[in-house]
């Protein structure tokens, strides 16, 4: 098993307060739009932590799929697919070396959207190593790129950077645009078929 997360397994069991998964609080208005214009009804957050935020928070959103390899109870990867894909304070915990693995796993099951909040200053946490838990602090033009470069295919995805870097950019809209077109029309035809049932 790789050392960073049987580092974060450890850190969990040692402080019961860390990785509510709270973190999304932040992000909440921008998750809510997303799942709202792609008509989300399938949903993974992809890090979540212990996920007790979810047990305080009742929001309209269909209840998550949840992954994180540090809790023993979350720590089955779902196969999907999802219609979307949520992971905030996640990807700084990430070795950069694990990064490409990660995307695979994420654009391998997204279908409409995804969604990357990340943080970009060093955390106040310490794991047992010695190490910050933020251990890869880069630019959103950093993030980007990796993105660009191991995403195993195109998905309508933002990305939210805050801490020494606050940015927020969007890749890929263009298969929102072809998935909402599609939409449309299938809507259309599913009126025009009623219609006949209806009136024959």
């Amino acid at each position: 098993m790789n050392v960073w997360i049987e580092e974060y397994k450890k850190f969990h069991k040692e402080h019961s307060d860390y990785g509510s998964g709270g973190a999304i609080k932040f992000y909440w208005q921008h998750i809510d739009d997303l799942i709202r214009d792609t008509k989300t009804e399938t949903l993974l957050d992809y890090g979540c932590g212990k996920a007790t935020v979810y047990e305080v928070n009742d929001w309209d959103w269909p209840k998550p799929s949840l992954y994180d390899p540090a809790i023993p109870e979350y720590e089955n990867l779902p196969d999907g697919p999802f219609h979307g894909i949520i992971s905030t304070d996640v990807m700084e915990h990430i070795p950069e070396d694990q990064l490409p693995q990660i995307f695979e796993d994420i654009y391998t099951r997204a279908e409409r959207f995804v969604f990357l909040g990340i943080a970009t200053a060093p955390a106040k946490a310490i794991l047992s190593n010695g190490e910050n838990a933020h251990c890869t602090i880069e630019n959103i033009e950093w993030w980007v790129d990796m993105i660009e470069k191991h995403a195993p295919r195109q998905v309508y995805t933002h990305v939210k950077t805050w801490g020494n870097s606050n940015g927020y950019k969007i890749l890929w809209e263009e298969s929102y645009l072809e998935w909402f077109i599609e939409e449309g029309v299938n809507l259309k035809e599913k009126s025009i078929k009623d219609f006949l049932n209806k009136n024959s």
